[in-house]
């Protein structure tokens, strides 16, 4: 069990470290599920486009707590559906080239993450077909009143074998929880909430080539600790497309690796 300071210092490396694992995981080992909600726009000359809505689920559990670093064990879904109607996507027709496309996977990992003290060593991470190289900043952390935020920034370059040009995302995301609950030594897991942008590079997928622009991704998010707790429509999802999962959440940590071009 983490160590709970009796007051908190949101300059100090020790407590980020402390609120990292505890707002994002828990302090035990328990698993969470986080399930998020939003929008992925194209960027081009300044305009922005939606392209599609997405929901996004992830159960996570730290699998080992040291005092300078733990390891975290998570697995992805994504859905995407159709911006206006909300219907779930099977294929998509590409706004920029007008072309047809099929959809990538919907599951990354699991995989296992290393975090140290200041939020993750630079590290490279492989998972079927990809390599990922990660960095991770922690803060800062700002508290008014019973309310905590935290900030925590991360880029990647995901780097397969069949891509010309590698495909960089940077993830700028401020989490929210009572620092009442935070600091609260009996309370090992504490509700949080979370909102995301995501600045990233075409994914390769939608074969746009060397047309210039980018993409941004806007989404909420809110941690649960039952997958009953997570949100009615990706619930539904979940059974549907991955039954398996939806069963059992938690033993799927446990699955062989998938990855996708998120």
């Amino acid at each position: 069990m983490l160590e709970t300071p009796k007051t908190l210092d949101p300059d100090d490396p020790a407590h980020l470290d402390f609120l990292h694992r505890k707002i994002l995981y828990a302090a035990d080992e328990r698993p969470v599920f986080w399930w998020k909600r939003g929008t992925k726009y194209g960027v081009v000359s300044g305009k922005i486009t939606p392209m599609w809505d997405m929901w996004v689920f992830f159960v996570q559990r730290a699998v080992e707590h040291r005092d300078a670093s733990f390891d975290v064990a998570s697995l992805e879904a994504v859905y995407l559906t159709d911006h206006d109607t909300g219907a779930l996507l099977e294929d998509y027709t590409n706004p920029y080239t007008g072309e047809t496309l099929s959809l990538p996977g919907r599951l990354m990992g699991p995989e296992t993450q290393t975090f140290d003290s200041d939020g993750g060593p630079a590290e490279t991470s492989a998972l079927p077909g990809v390599s990922i190289e990660r960095t991770h900043q922690l803060g800062p952390a700002i508290i008014t009143g019973d309310d905590i935020w935290l900030s925590v920034d991360s880029s990647a370059i995901v780097t397969r074998s069949s891509d010309a040009q590698p495909f960089r995302v940077n993830d700028l995301e401020t989490f929210n929880a009572k620092l009442s609950d935070v600091l609260n030594p009996d309370q090992p897991g504490v509700p949080a909430q979370a909102t995301l942008q995501l600045i990233s590079s075409w994914q390769s997928w939608l074969n746009m080539g060397e047309r210039p622009g980018s993409q941004v991704t806007r989404l909420v998010a809110k941690k649960a600790f039952e997958f009953s707790d997570i949100a009615v429509e990706l619930q539904k999802l979940l059974r549907q497309l991955h039954p398996e999962i939806a069963a059992n959440p938690v033993a799927a940590l446990e699955r062989p690796p998938e990855s996708f071009e998120r």
